[in-house]
């Protein structure tokens, strides 16, 4: 009786361990199947970001470098004040 036991749940270990092993090769086989998309998706988003961080470093260096040359412009074009007599100056005449 103990022999008809053990081969019994050998059997149906076996059955059971087969089953597992279908379903983990099925599972592999899906996420092996959807990695190539997932990875050109990936690099498509990183590239897209970058494009996207590019264009917006080139407007703030083109802003930045705008400001710099009006403050210049402005200094430059602004008439030099003369100047004023001091009250030390004024007192002594």
């Amino acid at each position: 009786m103990l022999i008809v036991l053990l081969a019994g749940g050998a059997i149906y270990l076996f059955g059971y361990l087969r089953a597992v092993m279908h379903r983990a090769n099925r599972d592999y086989k899906t996420t092996k199947a959807a990695v190539k998309p997932l990875r050109k998706a990936f690099w498509s988003s990183w590239f897209g970001a970058l494009r996207t961080g590019a264009i917006v470093l080139i407007g703030l260096v083109l802003m930045v470098a705008w400001v710099v040359r009006d403050t210049r412009n402005a200094s430059d074009s602004e008439p030099a004040s003369s100047p004023s007599p001091h009250a030390s100056a004024t007192k002594g005449r």
